[in-house]
């Protein structure tokens, strides 16, 4: 008696296989007495038997050990978890014209094409849209993978997005289409997660002040609240807005709008307002002081500080890098950012960028003139 899954000859009589535990039979769905392949009623309690039960995958199959599983499943719950989140709610300006001047086909497959070029920015940045709702989009960052610059990679995926439906679809439909954004960031409840359907389940109060925000705003504006602001700070230039009553919500929201982004941002943005005097730190400054000497000596010297975040790293390199003078050391620096992981040499590019003063808004020519001066001045 061959299994129909793997093959492997069992014993007659026996209801599962020796070698996979596939079931040897129909399983009736009645009293889950395991029958022989060829029955077509049930052997214990007359009920038919429908070939669909004959076989599982492994998810599937049946205990035998709890046959009452197989009589009353367990409706399948949505697990929730909270989360500190990211929730960008995007929306199409220029939509209801849209639609009066083309074609219903033609509006669904200009609308198609730019979710779909939504989803690959929105998941370049390890965001994930949560769901299309007509002419708008949510995504959620932090929701399936957090990081600590969420809401920066949310702003940076929202002026990714206008300028992509700015460039791409003006001369396309013979009008002008532009983006209008909402984010906020705070707890949200996460459910089960089903990229096939494309929800995830997430709820709170969160979503519904992002979609406030967003209508709040005007064509090309993207608007946020004050954490999502206070998160930000170092890496965006901001317009601080008057205080907004948004539906639903009663106290006043202060509202910031994005105007640009700072090219060369410092990590360091955090510090800001009073500051403790750093202390317990003598052997690590012991240690860069030893790899200046090295340098100064003509050696090369590599320092890596590791550490959660929280303890002092970046503190520990400003402040010894504000006792150093210029005949000591010529300091140059790098940053790299979560968020730009998955760009080639970006460290490298940006202690370039810094070092020239080339900025991201420069046209070539700018930019080489700036690298050519840096050449001569080296």
């Amino acid at each position: 008696m061959k299994c129909p899954r793997c093959a492997h000859p069992n014993p007659a009589g026996v209801k599962f296989c020796n070698d996979c535990g596939q079931i040897m039979g129909t399983c009736c769905p009645g009293c889950t007495t395991v029958n022989p392949p060829e029955s077509n009623f049930c052997n214990q309690c007359g009920q038919f038997l429908s070939k669909i039960n004959s076989s599982f995958s492994d998810q599937e199959l049946p205990n035998p050990l709890f046959p009452e599983v197989l009589k009353n499943p367990m409706p399948q719950t949505a697990s929730g978890e909270r989360k500190y989140v990211t929730v960008l709610f995007s929306d199409l300006s220029g939509y209801t014209t849209l639609t009066q001047r083309l074609d219903p086909e033609e509006v669904k497959e200009i609308v198609g094409r730019l979710f779909r070029e939504i989803t690959k920015v929105v998941t370049k940045y390890e965001g994930c849209v949560e769901k299309y709702i007509g002419d708008a989009v949510m995504a959620v960052f932090g929701a399936t993978r957090a990081h600590e610059d969420d809401p920066i990679r949310a702003i940076l995926a929202a002026k990714e997005i206008h300028e992509l439906v700015d460039t791409l679809y003006d001369e396309q439909v013979g009008q002008t289409l532009s983006m209008h954004t909402g984010i906020n960031t705070g707890l949200a409840i996460t459910g089960d997660v089903n990229f096939d359907k494309g929800t995830h389940g997430t709820a709170g109060a969160s979503l519904n002040l992002a979609a406030r925000l967003c209508s709040l705003a005007k064509p090309g504006d993207i608007l946020f609240e004050s954490e999502t602001y206070r998160r930000a700070i170092g890496y965006f230039n901001f317009d601080t807005l008057e205080p907004a009553r948004l539906k639903g919500v009663a106290a006043p929201i202060q509202v910031y709008k994005i105007i640009s982004r700072i090219d060369l941002p410092k990590k360091i943005h955090r510090f800001h307002g009073l500051r403790a005097d750093l202390i317990g730190r003598n052997p690590e400054f012991e240690l860069l002081r030893e790899a200046l000497g090295r340098v100064r000596s003509g050696k090369g010297c590599l320092v890596s500080l590791c550490g959660n975040a929280g303890t002092g790293k970046s503190r520990l390199v400003e402040d010894f890098k504000s006792t150093l003078t210029s005949e000591e050391a010529n300091w140059r620096e790098g940053h790299c950012f979560p968020f730009a992981r998955n760009i080639t040499y970006f460290p490298l590019i940006d202690l370039i960028s810094r070092t020239l003063g080339i900025e991201e808004r420069d046209p070539p020519g700018v930019g080489q003139r700036k690298n050519q001066i840096g050449i001569g001045i080296r």
